[in-house]
């Protein structure tokens, strides 16, 4: 789609709603994810006040990535039948319930479910299937650039609530601090949920959606895939799913316990969780940035660079260990920043110019679970490899092989949609 401007369009609708999609969906993401990765910050003040291996306690961010994930297909189905509302209104209900379960402490077991479980399904449900869904609706051109720009709402929710959730930690313990968030995000999010005009920003661009009809011009004179059967059929759908899986393992296998690993190095804990926050700050700049160099200069190369930084950001992490360099420490915290989440967008426009259509929810949710699976692997796996080495390396050694062959499929991947 064009730059919006306000001239109404036939049907209804407006280039205004495009906008309208693009905040909401933004403000969503962001709080969604910034509840989620309160447990980063978290993890050591709940190892300090239990004597849990810390296995166990990554086990409770690795359950909530796999939720997420496997909340993706759910949330897609929802979404396909029954709207966004009703996607929302699901996941702020679970996203409440759990932190306030969370800090009630009944156990391990509660920390699972409430963290774990229902703070990871909410994720899936106020997060990237929904989003996707309606900016594929809106946009064409600047898919990947609109897409870069909703993902990167994870990134500003890292960075709000990272220093947020470590204030209400320091001032009120935990617990509180778990109980404040929950009214936060509520506030923030039911209003949006409830006022917001989802049925007219179903609507779509007439004219993308006319494309994407099953009686719809083919885009490219390709065969429209309008079932998840058909989709899984393909092997660019699993060549999607690759990409998210192990992307999701190489990365979350490390920053899961990053902020941990600053504060052993010598670094206090607010710099530390602010830290971690400048890395969200920095995702949106690189999220947009690395959507707009796929629109304008193609996918593989946007993805190779993105690999790269991340590479890089992993070496000078490595390097604090012997050294606390403030120049490589912040030259490794821009490069992870502008690298983390850039391949979201780069997938997502890829998966919806390949499978647009009544079904492109369930089957770019069931992408997603692919990365929820990979990444809560990681982390759990990232737990049992900081116990047996009894310390950090191998988690960032582990990361980069696995991040050196997530990205291959890229290279086919870019071929098919430049056709």
């Amino acid at each position: 789609m064009s730059d919006p401007t306000p001239t109404a369009r036939s049907g209804g609708t407006s280039p205004w709603d495009a906008v309208g999609v693009l905040l909401f969906c933004f403000i969503l993401g962001m709080v969604a994810r910034g509840m989620f990765d309160s447990f980063v910050v978290m993890l050591r003040p709940l190892d300090d006040s239990h004597d849990w291996d810390r296995d166990k306690l990554t086990a409770i961010y690795a359950i909530a990535m796999v939720c997420w994930g496997a909340g993706a297909p759910l949330a897609g189905l929802i979404f396909d039948r029954f709207g966004p509302r009703a996607v929302y209104l699901s996941g702020l209900s679970l996203m409440v319930s759990g932190m306030l379960l969370a800090s009630m402490d009944y156990g391990l077991w509660s920390f699972y479910l409430g963290h774990g479980i229902a703070v990871g399904t909410a994720g899936a449900m106020l997060g990237n299937v929904t989003h996707a869904a309606l900016v594929s609706r809106w946009f064409d051109k600047r898919r990947a650039a609109a897409l870069g720009l909703v993902h990167s709402s994870m990134g500003i929710g890292v960075l709000a609530f990272s220093p947020i959730s470590q204030i209400l930690i320091d001032e009120l313990g935990w617990q509180s601090a778990y109980r404040w968030l929950a009214v936060i995000g509520l506030c923030i999010v039911l209003p949006v949920v409830l006022f917001a005009p989802w049925k007219r920003f179903l609507r779509g661009d007439p004219a993308i959606m006319e494309r994407s009809s099953p009686n719809g011009t083919k885009a490219q004179g390709k065969v429209q895939i309008t079932s998840l059967k058909g989709a899984m059929g393909t092997w660019y759908f699993w060549a999607l799913g690759w990409i998210y899986a192990t992307t999701g393992a190489g990365i979350y296998v490390a920053i899961t316990q990053q902020v941990d690993y600053f504060q052993t190095v010598g670094i206090p804990a607010l710099d530390a969780a602010s830290l971690y926050g400048i890395t969200g700050a920095l995702a949106p700049v690189g999220m947009i940035g690395f959507g707009f160099l796929g629109d304008r200069f193609g996918i593989l190369p946007a993805a190779t660079l993105s690999y790269a930084l991340t590479l890089t950001a992993y070496a000078g992490f490595l390097s604090l260990a012997v050294d606390v360099n403030i120049a490589v420490l912040y030259g490794a915290i821009i490069c992870l920043g502008l690298s983390m989440g850039s391949r979201g967008p780069m997938i997502s426009s890829i998966a919806s110019r390949l499978f647009q259509g009544p079904a492109f929810g369930r089957i770019y949710g069931f992408m997603l679970a692919a990365g929820g699976t990979g990444g809560g692997l990681g982390a759990w796996i990232g737990g049992f490899i900081q116990e047996a080495s009894n310390g950090y390396a191998a988690l960032y050694y582990v990361g980069v092989a696995v991040l050196i062959v997530s990205g291959v499929p890229f290279i086919f991947l870019a071929r098919l949609v430049a056709r």
